[in-house]
């Protein structure tokens, strides 16, 4: 049983990257579902593309299970594993979050890291790669759910990309709001999510003006 957990843990450790790409993949399938919204034919391929991707998420997750053994069964096993694969378990649970599994980015991001030469380095690839797709991945999931709503205002993908953004940037004009429970499920994870990049962002750019101050004294 430990080999083969050894050999299923070395399997995890490769998988980082190709499981990356896929979730790029299932965030474009996803996107021509809900923004082109193609025939019944193309529609049906596609959807079938998305379940297949879903699926290897899932054996992905259940690895991580056999991986992590007894210890889940343990609080303090099981908020580890929470705390590791949280994105992963709710993209699995919460269908309206599932477009979220693009973020595993975030992963090898951390892989990648260590070559940068300074944290601010760092902390701007990490925000600079992680808010446009946190950005879009919201768009493209509050359309889903809002757009055939009765009473709803963000019916077309130009209303969900003005929403995110107004959302993300604190503004909030209001003009655009979700009013479905799905639509405000992804709101709440928007603002958590969203207004910490947009606020490390924030903090970066202060940093460098700084930093160019103090150079020029």
């Amino acid at each position: 049983m430990q080999r083969l957990k050894a050999k299923v843990e070395r399997v995890l450790g490769w998988s980082e990257i190709p499981l990356m790409l896929l979730g790029f993949v299932y965030l474009a399938l996803y996107a021509i579902q809900v923004i082109a919204e193609p025939g019944e034919e193309a529609d049906f391929f596609l959807e079938l593309g998305s379940i297949g991707i879903y699926l290897v998420f899932g054996v992905d997750l259940l690895a991580r299970l056999f991986v992590a053994g007894k210890k889940v069964f343990k609080p303090a096993g099981a908020v580890e594993f929470i705390k590791l694969n949280w994105l992963a378990i709710l993209a699995l649970t919460l269908p309206a979050l599932r477009s979220l599994r693009v973020l595993r980015v975030l992963l090898v991001l951390r892989g990648i890291a260590p070559f940068f030469t300074s944290r601010a380095n760092k902390v701007g690839m990490v925000i600079g790669v992680t808010t446009p797709l946190v950005l879009f991945t919201s768009a493209v999931s509050v359309l889903e759910a809002e757009r055939y709503v009765e009473g709803a205002n963000i019916t077309t993908f130009g209303d969900a990309v003005w929403w995110a953004i107004a959302s993300v940037s604190t503004v909030g004009y209001g003009d655009r709001f979700p009013v479905s429970d799905s639509g405000r499920m992804i709101a709440t994870l928007l603002l958590i999510v969203g207004i910490g990049l947009f606020a490390s962002l924030t903090s970066l750019l202060a940093s460098w003006v700084m930093s160019q101050k103090d150079q020029e004294k």
